[in-house]
C-alpha cells in the first residue's frame, strides 16, 4: 500500500523543523487548516467531476456506435435515416466533447 505524501515531505529536515518551530497563533492555525480542508475538499469535488465527464462521455460514445453498427449491419430490423446517424454522431462528439472542455477548464486552470 502506497504511503500519502503530506505538504512537509519536500522539504528537508532542517527546513521542516524551522517551519514547525516558530508558534502559530491560533487564528493562523485555524486559518491553514481550513484551507487545507478547502483545497482537499475541492480536489475531492473536481475528481468526482472528472470521472462523471468522462463515464458519460464515454457510455454516450459507446451508444452512438452501437447506434451506427446496428444500422449497419440491419440488426433486428434496424433502420435509420443517414440523416439522423450524422447528426448523432456530430451531436455526441460536438456537444459532449465541447461541455467537457468547458467543464475541464473550469475547474483545472489556474485563475489570472
Amino acid at each position: 500500500m502506497p504511503s500519502q505524501k503530506t505538504d512537509t515531505e519536500h522539504l528537508d529536515k532542517k527546513e521542516f523543523f524551522k517551519e514547525v518551530s516558530e508558534p502559530l497563533q491560533v487564528k493562523e492555525f485555524s486559518s491553514k487548516s481550513i484551507d487545507i480542508r478547502e483545497r482537499e475538499h475541492m480536489m475531492q469535488w473536481q475528481g468526482t467531476t472528472t470521472k462523471f465527464l468522462l463515464s458519460a462521455y464515454g457510455a454516450l460514445l459507446f451508444f452512438t456506435i452501437l447506434i451506427i453498427f446496428l444500422q449497419g449491419f440491419k440488426a433486428w430490423g434496424f433502420q435509420l435515416e443517414s440523416a439522423f446517424l450524422h447528426w448523432l454522431g456530430g451531436a455526441t462528439i460536438g456537444e459532449v466533447g465541447g461541455l467537457a472542455l468547458l467543464v475541464y477548464g473550469f475547474f483545472f486552470k489556474k485563475p489570472r
